[in-house]
């Protein structure tokens, strides 16, 4: 994984010297770029920089890896709303469960666009309606991970992705009913070491990796992503030094196929693991889009709150998150529970 980063990272930069001119913010590169709405309230509170978290079977959104840790003694599920822009709904679930051998889990997501009024150009100055189109999208997969050592996860997910565009407008004009459809494997792979200095990790994640997939005529990649991640309780570096808080610090760098590299602060306060309260910032440049002098902002900021309560072995915690996504696309809201057992 740290080679394919570094080749990866090696050929845009031979890229720029090659052509030195040109901005290399990559846009219009990939395809299905639904696969990187973020899933969870709580993840998404902080900025979705959680690839060093384990999150037992939320993970699988994120770095599959942290499949390996549940959040109850046998597994855990997880169930999740994101509201996306322009009326969009994302709808989520994973479970996990814990065998003699190696954590094994299911996830989906399922992508409802709302009503979507078809049209079809008539000429160059009318057009008419066709009725709704029924666009939708869907992602379906297994996974599983294993902690190797005391110190080291791994895992690894595949998933059956698909995207339907439903009625479309041929080449001729004339309307087409049932639009192209296209599915294809995705398989996501990521680590976690726990370096023994305090809670710190480090985790490494591939998310994305697919062939190509065709829509008709043209071919597109799918939205690769490299993340490389670092996370500490900054206030509990020995054992019981932060008492009944605790401060997970959590930054992650992202290396994406189709946009310029950032990364992503993101801050976990929890009072006596019951209440929790979260926050993050992106650092990287804005976009700057048509007019120059005014930048197009994304994902600017985010915060999140969640409760959690344990008795017995049921572990439930239920978590919101709110983000903005920048001058032109507004904010999102997420909801989410996740109980173990």
């Amino acid at each position: 994984m740290i080679s394919v980063f570094l080749a990866s990272s090696l050929a845009i930069a031979q890229e720029d010297l090659i052509h030195p001119k040109f901005e290399m913010t990559k846009f219009g590169q990939a395809g299905m770029k639904f696969l990187e709405i973020g899933l969870s309230a709580r993840a998404e509170g902080m900025g979705g920089a959680v690839s060093s978290v384990p999150m037992g079977a939320l993970s699988m959104f994120y770095n599959p890896a942290g499949l390996a840790s549940v959040i109850g003694e046998r597994g855990d599920v997880y169930a999740g709303l994101t509201q996306w822009m322009a009326n969009i709904n994302v709808m989520g679930f994973a479970a996990a469960y814990k065998t003699p051998w190696v954590v094994v889990g299911v996830s989906g997501m399922s992508v409802d666009y709302g009503q979507i009024i078809g049209t079809r150009m008539i000429d160059r100055l009318t057009w008419e309606e066709t009725g709704d189109v029924d666009v939708s999208s869907s992602a379906f997969g297994i996974g599983a991970a294993k902690r190797v050592t005391d110190k080291f996860q791994i895992g690894v997910t595949a998933r059956y992705v698909t995207e339907d565009l439903a009625g479309t407008n041929d080449n001729t004009g004339a309307y087409v009913p049932e639009g192209p459809s296209v599915s294809t494997l995705v398989f996501d792979a990521g680590t976690l070491y726990r370096t023994g200095w305090g809670s710190s990790v480090i985790s490494m994640s591939i998310r994305n990796f697919s062939t190509k997939v065709k829509h008709q005529d043209e071919s597109y990649d799918l939205p690769l992503i490299f993340r490389i991640g670092l996370a500490m309780d900054v206030l509990n570096l020995s054992p019981g030094a932060g008492g009944p808080h605790g401060l997970i610090v959590s930054v992650d760098a992202l290396h994406p196929r189709d946009r310029a590299e950032e990364a992503i602060l993101g801050l976990e306060y929890n009072l006596m693991k019951m209440v929790y309260v979260r926050a993050a910032s992106r650092l990287g440049h804005n976009y700057t889009g048509s007019d120059p002098e005014r930048p197009v902002t994304v994902n600017l900021a985010s915060l999140g709150a969640g409760v959690r309560y344990k008795l017995g072995p049921t572990d439930l915690s239920v978590n919101y998150a709110w983000a903005n996504q920048g001058s032109l696309l507004g904010s999102v809201n997420r909801f989410d529970v996740q109980v173990g057992f």
